[in-house]
Formats: C-alpha cells, sequence, structure tokens
C-alpha cells in the first residue's frame, strides 16, 4: 500500500497520528506525509498522489476533484479519519470506481455516548449542583429537584448511524423509545432493541425527551420548526447533538424564554454564539460549544483501524467493512460538515 496523509503537521495532527499510529502507518506501507503545518495545496497533491493506492484526510483536506484524479491513475480508495465525507468526494470519484471509507461509525458511536451523558447531566441537574456548591458554597437538600431517566417515555428523531448505537445504550434505563424516520425501520431492529417507529408529531407531543440525530442537508433544514415545537409537554427536555440549522433557532429560542420545556443544546446555528444570545443567561437551557462528536482520544484508534483496513483491501483483496463503507447513496444522506 502506498497512501498519502493530507493532515497538516499541526496539533491536531498529532490527536490522530500519535508517534505510534506513525510508526504503525509507515509498517503497513510506503507512506507520503504532509510536512506543512497547512493543508496540502493542491498542486503538491497532484505531485506526490501519481503512485498512490489511498487518499487519506481530514477536516480541511481537498476534495477529490477531476484535477487531482487525473493525476492519480493508480488510486483505490478514499481514507477519511473523521465523519461525514461530503466536503471530499465527487461524481468524478465515484465514476471511477474510487471506494470510501471514513469513522462515521466509530463517532456514530461516540455521540450516543455523549447523548446519553446530555441526558443525564440535564435530568440530574449536574451542572447547577456542581455550580452551587463549588461557586456559592450551597449544600442541596435531600427534597431539591432531580429526575432520572429511568422509565422515562424517548423520542428519536431519524435512525442513522448514531440512533442505532444510542437505541442500544438506552436499553439499561428501561426507557418507553420511539424513534421517527422517513423510511421503514427493519422490524428485527425494534425487536431487539425495544422500541416502535412513530411519527414525528407523536414524539414531539408525547415524549419527555425528544433527541434529535438528523444529518444537515437541503430537506432537513429547519425540520425542526415552531409546529412540533409547540408540541412538547411543558417539562420536557430537548436535545440536539445533530446540526444546529435542523432546528429553527429562532422558535426554539422562543419557547425556552417562555420556559416550555428544557434544552440541552450541543449545537447552534450560528457557532461559535454570540456572547449577547439570550439562550445564555436561560436557566432551563444547557449549551455544549459542539463536543458532543468523538472524544479526542478517540481519533487515534479510528485512524489505526482505518489504516489497517486500508492496508488489507489494498494488499490483501479483503472487502471494507460494511459499517465503514460510505456509498454514493450513503454520502447523500450525510451532513454537509
Amino acid at each position: 500500500m502506498k497512501a498519502l496523509v493530507t493532515l497538516p503537521k499541526n496539533e491536531m495532527f498529532d490527536t490522530f497520528f500519535p508517534k505510534e499510529n506513525i510508526e504503525y502507518a509507515e509498517s503497513l506501507g510506503e507512506i507520503i506525509w504532509n510536512e506543512n503545518d497547512v493543508p496540502m495545496p493542491v498542486e503538491e497533491i497532484k505531485e506526490k498522489i501519481a503512485d498512490c493506492d489511498v487518499y487519506v484526510t481530514c477536516w480541511g483536506s481537498p476534495a477529490l476533484t477531476k484535477e487531482i484524479l487525473d493525476c492519480a491513475p493508480k488510486l483505490k480508495l478514499l481514507t477519511h479519519v473523521a465523519g461525514t465525507v461530503v466536503p471530499f468526494v465527487t461524481d468524478e470519484m465515484w465514476d471511477r470506481g474510487i471506494r470510501v471509507i471514513c469513522g462515521n461509525d466509530f463517532f456514530a458511536e461516540s455521540v450516543a455516548e455523549g447523548t446519553v451523558a446530555y441526558m443525564l447531566s440535564a435530568l440530574r441537574m449536574i451542572p447547577f449542583y456542581s455550580t452551587q456548591l463549588k461557586e456559592k458554597g450551597i449544600w442541596a437538600g435531600g427534597n431539591d429537584p432531580s429526575d432520572s431517566l429511568i422509565y422515562k417515555k424517548v423520542g428519536l428523531i431519524s435512525y442513522g448511524a448514531i440512533a442505532k448505537h444510542l437505541v442500544k445504550k438506552l436499553l439499561p434505563f428501561n426507557v418507553e423509545l420511539l424513534v421517527y424516520d422517513i423510511v421503514d425501520i427493519p422490524k428485527e431492529d425494534m425487536e431487539k432493541y425495544n422500541f416502535r417507529q412513530a411519527s414525528i408529531e407523536e414524539i414531539f407531543s408525547t415524549c419527555d425527551i425528544v433527541s434529535v440525530h438528523t444529518p444537515l442537508n437541503e430537506k432537513t433544514h429547519h425540520l425542526i420548526d415552531d409546529r412540533l415545537l409547540s408540541m412538547m409537554k411543558k417539562g420536557s427536555l430537548f436535545v440536539n447533538t445533530s446540526r444546529g440549522a435542523v432546528v429553527d433557532q429562532q422558535a426554539l429560542t422562543k419557547h425556552l424564554v417562555n420556559g416550555d420545556f428544557n434544552a440541552m443544546l450541543d449545537v447552534l446555528e450560528k457557532e461559535p454564539i454570540d456572547k449577547d444570545d439570550v439562550l445564555l443567561t436561560l436557566p432551563n437551557v444547557l449549551l455544549m460549544p459542539h463536543r458532543g462528536g468523538p472524544t479526542i482520544n478517540l481519533r487515534q484508534v479510528i485512524t489505526k483501524a482505518l489504516l489497517l483496513e486500508s492496508k488489507e483491501f489494498v494488499d490483501d483483496g479483503k472487502e471494507l467493512l460494511a459499517k465503514d463503507e460510505i456509498s454514493a447513496e450513503r454520502a447523500r444522506l450525510m451532513s454537509r460538515s
């Protein structure tokens, strides 16, 4: 295997390629590194990709355009060590039969883990009580409010990679679980993980917790609008770890200002949030700076796994793992960023 790694050698690079991963990569084949501390220029890629089997990308890498592909007659595989591949794939690439793998499934499981953490933090009011104790010395009494995830009625919006991990992680909490999707969910999944498919209206009007996992594209922009948000139960919890623009933030803010329900928001329409945004002042809102994705320590694990899969595909003729391979159809359903 000969691979071109386009990640710039900067602080981010070290999280994907610590010393042991650099050594591991070089044990698998010939590796051409980007020695710059910025994304590799297209002209340099065209020069170095000529004999490569694998094009390794991350955030900021150039897409596989015709200009690059014309200089890469031996290229077989695009290996993206992050999540969505939308910014890196092209019709020309698909037409030439270039295969694609990425860390999306690894990322999805980590987001599912983060979603459970967010639910528990909001329900048990962990940030509130921690702040009260550390900043004001207030020791909460036994009757001060808190809530549990156990036995809650939970609704998930969209049954993609993240939700498929989340339904498993929610099993120990004995929740009543409803899932919305525009396509029929396999019956075996519903039986195995004890949930049923429901309409989006039923989820918003009946669930104690609504958790959004919809990829952002032209069809899902502002999918969650004022009509749906108006259906939420008083005191219920709205969680968004997908993309901010899936939700009409103006409508969401209106309901949160009114105290209609609570929210745990990892993503927003505008990131970073404006310093004078009213969401920063609301007691019924928990905010995170888009940290629901994979934890930093997983990056090197994901990279190592995808490098090995690349080597086995190119050198050993092994088939790519279904969970990692991204087809053109699957890519069209992924978030744009």
